[in-house]
């Protein structure tokens, strides 16, 4: 396990999930102290399995996001709440209806790491707000003009104009085990839904990947002067077309269906999705191959799909093993509840006459109780001697209806 050289206090927001989530585990086993924001408690005890400490703020206000900083004193920040829009772009038709949030967790974000005074800003952004068609995109290169692209770089000028040192990532499309976009894609293949097609190249990088970048980030030597823009990807690209093959190939399927350019699609105005769909998005990564030492593991979307799938089987494995681990403990702690007396078999119930009315007895005068002897230990439970013989004789058929169950099954 890799030792950070100097351990720092880190928020990672979005942190239950995807390259959130990714970078607390990287970030902890590096040596650092994560706390990451949850919006549930699924995403709460995500965060907590990974080690990471979960926490709620409200990520549109910023005082709330400030009290965090300062309750955990907090070094650096990593924004990675934008990576709900840098998944695979098939689930792009959803982002219009967040654009405004993107922006506004954003300002947030920054408006709180500044006011706290990090060290060390870094957020996430998206390789296709590059323009298209001048071959790999480096940084620094022309941004694209489209209103569609408008909120996401709105996000990034937060960053840009806080006055904060860090970076901004621009990464390829973000896959992986814990990506919502990718388990969404997966579902879709697995119910035989028609996708979106999509032929052109595309950068892609896988979570974990992601996430080593941005420790790198956190960790360099270099203090950057103001936000610094810096590319992350693979080196292997591929179509949106491949990745779905890639994705049914990894899960075991069939390949995927893609639905066709029907003429009522082409009269509509096209989505974010269409527009990613038909768009060549291919990003150099050279810069950070070469100041800051980083390689993804993943070059291909092969590899990390196999990762995935993987995951996605131990997860599933998990929660069945967790399932039957229960039921023995508890089939277990049930039978190792012994008792030491044989029980009579119950009598069968008589019907008696009825008695004849009689005058009630005159009642016996009433002792005084005589007070309890001097013990050393603790006074024993005086249960009645019938009740507990019943409740013993129930306990003891309810155990043999369970081996016989055991033994027909």
């Amino acid at each position: 396990m890799a030792e950070a050289t100097q351990a720092l206090n880190i928020l990672v927001t979005g942190g239950a999930e995807g390259a959130g989530l990714a970078t607390a585990r990287a970030l902890l086993q590096r040596g650092h102290k994560v706390a990451a924001t949850a919006c549930d408690a699924d995403g709460a005890l995500a965060v907590r399995i990974a080690g990471a400490l979960p926490v709620f703020p409200d990520l549109a206000r910023a005082s709330e996001i400030l009290s965090i900083l300062q309750m955990t004193k907090a070094d650096a920040v990593v924004h990675a709440g934008p990576q709900y829009f840098g998944g695979a772009p098939h689930a792009a038709a959803e982002y219009a209806s967040c654009a405004d949030q993107l922006v506004e967790y954003s300002a947030a974000v920054t408006e709180a790491a500044k006011e706290h005074r990090v060290k060390r800003f870094v957020s996430l952004s998206f390789g296709y707000l590059y323009d298209a068609g001048q071959g790999a995109a480096k940084e620094g290169d022309h941004d694209a003009h489209d209103r569609v692209y408008a909120p996401m770089l709105a996000a990034e000028a937060c960053a840009r104009e806080s006055g904060l040192n860090g970076y901004l990532i621009r990464s390829g499309y973000i896959y992986g085990g814990h990506s919502a976009a990718t388990a969404a894609l997966a579902e879709a293949i697995k119910g035989s839904r028609r996708l979106t097609p999509g032929d052109r190249p595309a950068s892609w990088i896988h979570e974990d990947d992601l996430a080593s970048a941005i420790a790198s980030l956190l960790e360099t030597d270099s203090e950057p002067d103001g936000i610094e823009m810096i590319n992350a990807a693979a080196n292997a690209a591929a179509s949106p077309d491949e990745f779905s093959a890639a994705v049914s190939s990894a899960l075991g399927l069939s390949e995927p269906r893609f639905a066709s350019s029907g003429f009522l699609s082409m009269l509509r105005e096209q989505s974010l999705r269409d527009k990613l769909m038909a768009r060549e998005i291919i990003i150099d990564s050279s810069q950070i191959r070469e100041r800051f030492a980083w390689q993804p593991r993943h070059e291909s979307v092969e590899s990390g799909l196999e990762t995935t799938a993987l995951v996605w089987r131990m997860k599933d494995a998990v929660q069945a093993d967790s399932f039957y681990r229960y039921e023995d403990a508890a089939r277990s702690a049930i039978e190792s509840f012994a008792y030491d007396v044989a029980l009579p078999e119950p009598a069968a119930a008589q019907a008696e006459p009825a008695a004849e009315v009689q005058a009630a007895p005159e009642p016996a005068p009433v002792k005084a109780a005589a007070p309890p002897p001097t013990s050393d230990g603790p006074t024993p439970w005086n249960e009645d001697e019938a009740k507990r013989e019943e409740r013993r004789r129930r306990a003891l058929e309810r155990k043999a209806k369970r081996a016989a169950k055991s033994a027909g099954g």
